[in-house]
């Protein structure tokens, strides 16, 4: 279908499309083993949610009764966004990342004041990415994403391994795990690291703990004109709560972990996020130092059923506007619906805690297949399905050939999306179906594959409502 044909579609699909998506603000987060959404997801792929994958928590466009932790960043995105980063001759590593370890967003989309999509938010890996197709390192020290200039499946970084260690005073080179991190341009950046080890803070030789929440200050660092950080002071990081403070919170929020039992400490902070909604902490003086501390919400490895806590007045279980997201010491288990997954029963939680949170608001719509890949040895066979998550009742799905390393982004088209996945992958605009997603979710076949044919199918759906033409995640899936 050429681009004269597509616009034509558009006028009909307008009049028949659904309502625009409200956008309000959401959580994204991640989850430190596999779960399911709590709502099922129709049934489809979607609804299993990996430590590798980000999820949105939305609280506000849908009734709180049907508040689920849906996919929004499906592992096989990444696999498209990243190309064959591992040189094996695949696009699909369903181990890309290990877990997410921490998320914030740009200065854009900051405190929730406009739409993330998955080119704009920053992530830590647990394990590093390779450097085939992007030639820099996406490491566990760093916070970066993949961005499609000059080509695709390049790295930018937020705050790179080297600025923490700086900050730090650490040689550039030493090893860490960035676990958590948030940020504002007043305040600076938080974030807590994975392991203990021996700095040289602002307040001199400090023994930073994985419970610590450690600031850089913004006068200490060098803000990019779109608000990365350039540059930081050496030896600027505080240590704003420490390990013992954190614990002092946790227990004042009187939360209990998937067995119902009182949560006593945190062990290793997992997730930071800025709450916006509380009153700013009172200005901390740390070794002659003045830096002024927001509350803050935090996830931690004790919390497991998925509680969310909040550092504001002395620690608390973290109000969303729907419920507590977390249960309170007397009353049963954490049990994991209050974060949108599914519990293994009505008397104990889910296994895992939030490995990451990010408030942010988004438009979520997503493409996964059943199959990633097809291994038929060169005989051909029959094709699979992807499954649809989307806003919108028709979505029209288009099919590329993707070439070995990662296909062509264009970024700048007139189908650029706006609130969605915003790089249409696609050029050629080859129409292969038209899926309904009635309750928000749909499915379609691939073909079959003919005998002597391997290579990689590209699917990428597209939809009328929103901003107007608005693209869903890619997905590929390899024929060997």
């Amino acid at each position: 279908m050429n681009p004269i044909s597509l616009l034509r579609l558009s006028v009909l699909a307008t009049v028949a499309s659904a309502p625009a998506l409200a956008q309000g603000p959401d959580f994204l987060l991640t989850f430190s083993q596999p779960e399911s959404t709590l709502s099922g997801s129709a049934g489809t792929v979607l609804r299993n949610l990996n430590p590798n994958e980000v999820a949105e928590l939305n609280f506000t466009s849908v009734p709180c009764t049907l508040v689920s932790a849906e996919k929004f960043v499906p592992r096989t995105c990444f696999d498209v966004m990243a190309g064959d980063e591992n040189a094996d001759g695949v696009y699909w590593n369903p181990s890309l990342f290990g877990r997410l370890d921490a998320m914030c967003q740009s200065m854009g989309t900051a405190a929730g004041t406009a739409g993330t999509n998955p080119r704009e938010m920053f992530w830590s890996p647990s394990v590093a990415m390779g450097t085939n197709v992007s030639g820099l390192p996406l490491r566990p020290g760093d916070v970066g994403r993949i961005i499609n200039l000059p080509a695709d499946g390049q790295v930018q970084y937020f705050m790179r391994q080297e600025q923490f260690n700086m900050s730090l005073g650490l040689p550039p080179a030493t090893p860490i795990d960035v676990d958590a991190i948030a940020w504002s341009p007043n305040y600076g950046v938080f974030f807590s690291l994975d392991t203990d080890i021996a700095a040289t803070t602002v307040c001199g030789p400090t023994f930073v703990r994985d419970g610590d929440v450690i600031c850089v200050p913004a006068w200490a660092i060098t803000w990019t004109p779109d608000m990365r950080v350039g540059a930081v002071m050496p030896n600027s990081a505080v240590v704003v709560y420490n390990e013992a403070q954190m614990d002092a919170f946790t227990v004042a929020a009187n939360v209990t972990n998937r067995f119902g039992m009182c949560v006593p400490n945190v062990v290793d902070v997992e997730g930071l996020e800025i709450d916006w909604m509380a009153p700013p902490s009172t200005i901390t003086g740390i070794c002659g130092v003045v830096v002024p501390v927001p509350s803050l919400i935090y996830t931690a490895e004790t919390l497991t059923g998925g509680a969310v806590l909040t550092t504001a007045f002395g620690g608390q279980i973290y109000n969303s506007t729907c419920a507590p997201l977390g249960t309170s010491c007397g009353f049963g288990p954490t049990l994991g619906n209050q974060v949108g997954i599914q519990p293994p029963s009505a008397a104990m939680g889910v296994p895992s805690y939030v490995n990451a949170i990010c408030a942010a608001r988004v438009c979520r719509y997503a493409l996964e297949p059943v199959q990633h890949v097809l291994a038929y040895g060169g005989l051909g066979g029959p094709g699979t399905n992807v499954d649809v998550a989307s806003p919108w009742l028709w979505n029209f799905v288009f099919i590329e050939l993707a070439p070995p390393v990662v296909p062509i982004s264009l970024t700048v088209s007139p189908f650029f999306s706006l609130l969605c996945f915003p790089d249409l992958y696609t050029p050629s605009l080859s129409l292969w179906a038209i899926p309904p997603a009635p309750g928000g979710f749909g499915t379609f076949a691939t073909p079959a594959i003919p005998p002597l044919w391997t290579g990689k199918l590209l699917f990428q759906s597209l939809a009328f409502g929103g901003s107007g033409l608005e693209l869903s995640t890619p997905a590929v899936i390899d024929v060997q």
